[in-house]
């Protein structure tokens, strides 16, 4: 995490804040999440090495996760893990939706993080400030 954002007050203020939900799955949506953007930013980075179309690729995926139908399959390649908990912590629905969310997470997670790891390798491989001379 970056120095000065810590999810604590976010969380205490969810606590204060909202009644009748669970919270347990409220701080697995932060967790997730946390552990989520880090690789997804990565992995941006790594396609996108201008930061304002990195920016409006978040913010393209932010946009799309709120207005994609949950049914189009679609919408599985987006980080929607959070939609899925969101709702059974707030309109108290079935554990599916929670288990659903937690497998989608970490799925994620591992698939970003596998990603970035086969960006960041073959990067390093690629040494083109050396030249190898043979001898005659």
């Amino acid at each position: 995490m970056t120095k000065g954002r810590h999810p604590l007050p976010y969380f205490v203020l969810i606590l204060v804040d909202q009644h009748h939900v669970r919270y347990g799955a409220i701080a697995l949506i932060m967790a997730i999440t946390i552990a989520i953007a880090a690789p997804f930013g990565l992995a941006l980075s790594a396609a996108l090495p201008r930061e304002l179309e990195g920016t409006l690729v978040l913010l393209m995926v932010i946009g799309l996760q709120m207005v994609a139908d949950p049914a189009n399959p679609a919408t599985r390649l987006l980080p929607w893990f959070s939609r899925e908990i969101g709702t059974y912590a707030i309109d108290h629905s079935g554990g599916g939706y929670l288990a659903r969310g937690l497998v989608h997470g970490a799925v994620f997670a591992l698939a970003l993080t596998a990603l970035v790891a086969a960006a960041a390798r073959l990067r390093l491989r690629h040494r083109s400030h050396l030249r190898f001379s043979v001898p005659r």
